[in-house]
């Protein structure tokens, strides 16, 4: 049985889509943005959506957050 794959191309890749692979790929695009560069991030994460570990009772200490994004509460 042949299956097909799905192929992409990125400049980096980060494993994991909890908080940290999150703030280090906003980070990163907002980097790139300053110093006018193209950048393709992509972050690849097992669970069946983004941050669905966060959700399931794993902690998280918001203040790199709240740098980052300081709207992220109202954003939702």
């Amino acid at each position: 049985v042949e299956m097909e794959r799905f192929v992409d191309e990125a400049d980096v890749v980060i494993v994991g889509g909890g908080p940290a692979g999150l703030a280090a790929a906003i980070r990163l695009k907002q980097l790139a943005n300053q110093h006018e560069k193209e950048l393709r991030v992509c972050v690849v994460e097992k669970a069946s959506q983004i941050g669905a570990h966060t959700l399931s009772g794993a902690c998280l200490e918001p203040s790199a957050l709240n740098e980052l994004i300081p709207d992220w509460k109202e954003r939702g």
